[in-house]
């Protein structure tokens, strides 16, 4: 059975990836491959945003310290060297949750493949909120 990625607290997770191109080495942080994660998901129409990594990391972003990812996603390798990667989202109030969940997973896939060159073998989407959007300026609010 595959084991799950974990969220953690800090980035401390995360190692350099190795790859031999014939003209030497190539290393790919998984901190990038978290942010183009990260990219990816806020792309999909639904998704609001990465879920908080908890009091902790607000804390950082109040000091302009909080990192794209945080540890919302997760990145670990399947012993044949594929990805596996966990992300928690929190998405838009109203949308058909399992159907953007979808959409997410497929739009990381594309975008993590296509940037790394490695394949993914999943991606494990948590919905951890959802959040209602303001209105507009210029809206006429409902009563």
């Amino acid at each position: 059975m595959a084991e799950e990625p974990q969220f953690k607290e800090s980035t401390d997770h995360l190692e350099t990836l190795a790859e031999d191109s014939g003209f030497g080495s190539i290393s790919i942080n998984n901190e990038v491959v978290a942010n183009i994660v990260a990219m990816a998901a806020k792309e999909v129409t639904g998704v609001a945003g990465l879920a908080s990594g908890g009091i902790k990391d607000d804390l950082a972003g109040l000091f302009g310290s909080r990192r794209e990812s945080g540890s919302a996603v997760s990145i670990s390798e399947t012993g044949e060297g594929a990805y596996r990667i966990g992300v928690k989202l929190v998405l838009t109030f109203g949308v058909q949750l399992a159907k953007v969940a979808q959409n997410v997973q497929v739009a990381i896939r594309e975008q993590v493949e296509n940037m790394t060159n490695k394949e993914v073998a999943r991606v494990d989407v948590i919905v951890d909120g959802v959040h209602r959007n303001a209105p507009s300026e210029g809206s006429i609010p409902s009563e």
